[in-house]
C-alpha cells in the first residue's frame, strides 16, 4: 500500500512539473524594438505624423490608445522637447527577427502645429502609461518644417522612390518627380532640415539623390524652392514599404524590456 502512494506521489509530481514547464515556455517576456529612422513632416493643419515600433506580443497595454497618459519627444539632454497628442495606435504587419515574431505598430499623432521649424537629430520618445509605467525609447531623428505660403509652380503627375542598387536597408536613395509643367527654375530641394540633397532636371523628371546615412528613411514631404524664393511643397508620401525591415536593419535596432 505504501508503494502505491509513492507511485501516485511521483506521477503527480511529474505531471505538475510538466505543467509548470509548459506554463513557463508559454510566458512571453514583453519586448519593444525601435529602429533608427529619419522622420520628416510638413507641420500643417489636418495632417498626421507617425512613429513606428515593434512588439513581440499583441497582448500589451501599448497597443491600446487608451493606455497612454503622455508622450513627449526630446533630445538626450532634454534641452529640446515637445509633447505629442496621440490619435491612434495602428497595427501594420508582422515580421520574424532572431527566431521570434514581432508585430509592427505605428503611433498616429496629430500634427503639433508649432509655427516654426523643429528638428532633433538624436530623438527619444518618452512614453508615460496610465498604469504609471514609463519608457524612453530612441527613435532616430525627426524634422517638422513649417511653410508660410505654398505656391504651385509645378504640375507634378507621379512620384516614385527607390533604394540604392544592392542595398537592402529600407532607405531611399533616389526620388523621381514626373511633371507636365515647370513654371520657374528650381533653386533648392529639401526633404527636411537635417541633411541636404542634390537634384537634376531632365525629360520632365526631377531626380532627387539622397546622401547615405545609417538610418531608415522611406517617407517624407518634399520642399522645392524656386529662383524667386517661393516654395512649392509635395506633401508626406510613403515611397517604400518593406516587410523584412528588422531582418535588414541589424545595429540600427534598439531593444527594450517591458513590464
Amino acid at each position: 500500500m505504501k508503494h502505491i502512494f509513492v507511485y501516485i506521489f511521483m506521477i503527480t509530481l511529474v505531471v505538475f512539473m510538466v505543467i509548470l514547464i509548459n506554463k513557463n515556455q508559454n510566458t512571453i517576456q514583453p519586448k519593444l524594438l525601435s529602429v533608427n529612422t529619419y522622420y520628416s513632416y510638413l507641420d500643417e493643419i489636418g495632417e498626421d505624423c507617425y512613429i513606428d515600433f515593434y512588439l513581440n506580443t499583441k497582448d500589451h497595454p501599448m497597443v491600446d490608445v487608451n493606455s497612454y497618459q503622455n508622450l513627449k519627444l526630446h533630445n538626450q539632454e532634454y534641452s529640446k522637447s515637445i509633447e505629442l497628442e496621440l490619435n491612434n495606435v495602428i497595427f501594420l504587419h508582422q515580421e520574424t527577427y532572431l527566431n521570434e515574431t514581432y508585430y509592427k505598430y505605428s503611433y498616429v499623432f496629430n500634427m503639433p502645429l508649432l509655427g516654426y521649424d523643429f528638428d532633433i537629430e538624436s530623438s527619444y520618445l518618452e512614453i508615460s502609461l496610465v498604469n504609471e509605467d514609463l519608457y524612453d525609447i530612441f527613435i532616430g531623428s525627426i524634422s517638422f518644417k513649417t511653410i508660410d505660403e505654398d505656391e504651385s509652380f509645378i504640375n507634378w503627375t507621379a512620384l516614385s522612390g527607390r533604394k540604392e542598387d544592392n542595398q537592402y536597408l529600407s532607405r531611399l536613395y533616389e526620388i523621381d518627380i514626373e511633371y507636365n509643367e515647370l513654371l520657374d527654375d528650381i533653386k533648392q530641394i529639401s526633404v527636411g532640415n537635417l541633411f541636404n540633397v542634390s537634384f537634376e532636371v531632365y525629360d520632365e523628371i526631377i531626380k532627387i539623390t539622397i546622401p547615405y546615412k545609417n538610418e531608415l528613411f522611406y517617407a517624407c514631404p518634399i520642399f522645392i524652392t524656386f529662383d524667386d524664393n517661393q516654395i512649392n511643397t509635395i506633401n508626406y508620401f510613403v515611397y517604400m514599404k518593406d516587410y523584412e525591415t528588422l531582418k535588414q536593419s541589424g545595429q540600427l535596432i534598439y531593444h527594450y524590456a517591458l513590464n
